[in-house]
């Protein structure tokens, strides 16, 4: 029963502390360091390459924080910057079926609980206009190989019916699935970052079916807000083991 006051009451104690701990120096991490230092000397491959590396020293199970998720590395550098090295922040790339995504991220530490981070992570999200809530994922889910390798490692993955087949099995089981990534395809009068960064709260694991009507209804959001209603936005479906489509057609 004490449980729940006991939890607010922590809850209440952070957040009048966040101005003073907000300000206190931040631990700095020197593979973070080093993907800075060679982006500000325009090698953007040795500080994807640094960044990577340092991820796949990390214990699998280390959150990191999840700021956004790009077609563009020119978005995610703005991103990035925005926040400021203090704040641990990074680029990962990742291949999706036909083109690079960039994922911005952060590994400060915070906590496992999602009320609790979204004060400990306050002035990073004011600083970047994130208004949802700041998600997390292990740091095992953005291991892969260096700039250089990742088009092998791509080739070696399950043809994309396999992958649909496995991934379709899985959710009709458990009725819960996770999402790492999203492709968009055939949108043109509204850019993809858009999409994606309006898809935030939709990644992560434990997922239900019932949530690709929620995207599919947000997406179509987006198109009204920009006074684009003649558009059909199909019912998104997997096509990897943790990416979705969204397939968009501009009538």
């Amino acid at each position: 029963m004490l449980q729940k006051p006991l939890h607010l009451c922590l809850f209440g104690l952070l957040c009048l502390c966040m101005p003073f701990s907000a300000t206190a120096e931040r631990a700095a991490l020197p593979w973070v360091d080093a993907g800075w230092s060679q982006m500000q000397n325009d090698n953007m491959n040795a500080a994807l390459n640094a960044w990577q590396r340092g991820i796949n020293n990390l214990p699998d199970k280390q959150l990191l924080g999840f700021l956004g998720a790009f077609s563009s590395l020119d978005n995610a550098v703005d991103t990035i910057k925005r926040a400021g090295k203090n704040e641990n922040v990074f680029i990962v790339q990742s291949y999706g079926k036909n083109k690079l995504y960039y994922y911005a991220l952060t590994a400060q530490p915070f906590t496992e609980d999602l009320a609790i981070r979204q004060v400990e992570m306050l002035f990073l999200k004011e600083r970047l206009g994130i208004h949802g809530k700041l998600l997390a994922n292990e740091a095992r889910k953005f291991k892969q190989g260096y700039v250089a390798d990742i088009p092998q490692i791509v080739h070696n993955k399950p043809s994309k019916k396999a992958a649909q087949e496995q991934q379709q099995i899985i959710a009709v089981a458990d009725e819960s699935f996770t999402i790492n990534s999203f492709e968009v395809k055939g949108n043109k009068r509204v850019s993809t970052d858009t999409i994606l960064l309006s898809l935030r709260d939709y990644y992560g694991p434990e997922k239900s079916p019932s949530e690709f009507k929620n995207i599919r209804r947000q997406i179509i959001d987006i198109y009204n807000m920009e006074r684009v209603y003649n558009v059909k936005v199909n019912t998104p479906r997997f096509i990897e083991e943790d990416t979705v489509l969204i397939s968009i057609t501009e009538l």
